[in-house]
């Protein structure tokens, strides 16, 4: 496959998960990110197009705002890198190219960096969000079966986890995630997703987390066990 292949398609992941760092910053807090104009959150300069190149920018300008000279948090472009990076992954493990294979990993993965960041952000997963991408998915090639498995098992695991931490560990927005999720994933990726998901989450409040009463922000674990059920599935 030509490299530029690779190049353009990391490209155009950086510019998605950029913009939808934006969408998963508004979303919850109703501001309207479709007529907002991007800009620094120090001086509130408006950002000029050069200034808003995935990654390229963060590096041409050394971190820093143009109009302020503030530093300009890292995460930015980090979450553009893990976009571009993720979006070049279908082509790494697909033998053979496929439009609407390649379209609906992408959209999958689309899901994935939004709700993480909703949640890392607010704690929380809106349920527009996941409706426009429930819509979107369903369009495509859903597995229905997956989808209310994923619902039930998430649930299940909800009650099973008030159950042994006296508190909620799963919340209704990660449950419905899965059902979404679902529509992704054939059933035996979205059992070894679980799984994962499961395992890392109960990993980290055992052996990271400083207070195991603290609700758990589910959605990252979600979207690492997915990612890496996909990877090692071959897609």
């Amino acid at each position: 496959m030509p490299i530029y292949t690779y190049f353009f398609s990391f490209l155009l992941g950086a510019s998605v998960a950029s913009f939808l760092n934006v969408v998963a910053y508004s979303v919850p807090i109703g501001a309207n990110w479709a007529i907002r104009r991007s800009a620094c959150v120090h001086c509130q300069a408006h950002l000029t197009a050069r200034e808003l190149i995935p990654i390229f920018s963060y590096l041409a300008q050394k971190g820093r705002c143009r109009s302020c000279s503030v530093n300009i948090s890292l995460v930015y472009p980090l979450i553009e890198l893990a976009g571009g990076l993720l979006f070049i992954i279908p082509l790494i493990l697909l033998d053979q190219i496929d439009g609407q294979q390649l379209a609906h990993t992408w959209l999958f993965f689309s899901l994935l960096i939004t709700v993480t960041l909703t949640d890392l952000y607010y704690g929380l997963i809106p349920n527009k969000i996941l409706a426009v991408f429930g819509a979107l998915l369903f369009m495509v090639d859903p597995s229905i079966f997956a989808a209310v498995m994923g619902l039930a098992l998430f649930l299940v695991a909800a009650l099973l986890g008030r159950w042994l931490f006296g508190q909620e560990t799963v919340g209704g927005g990660d449950v419905k995630c899965y059902f979404v999720i679902g529509l992704a994933l054939d059933v035996r990726a979205l059992l070894v997703s679980v799984v994962i998901s499961c395992g890392l989450a109960l990993g980290y409040v055992l052996f990271v987390a400083e207070d195991r009463r603290e609700p758990v922000k589910f959605a990252p674990f979600i979207a690492l066990g997915a990612i890496m059920t996909m990877i090692a599935l071959g897609i």
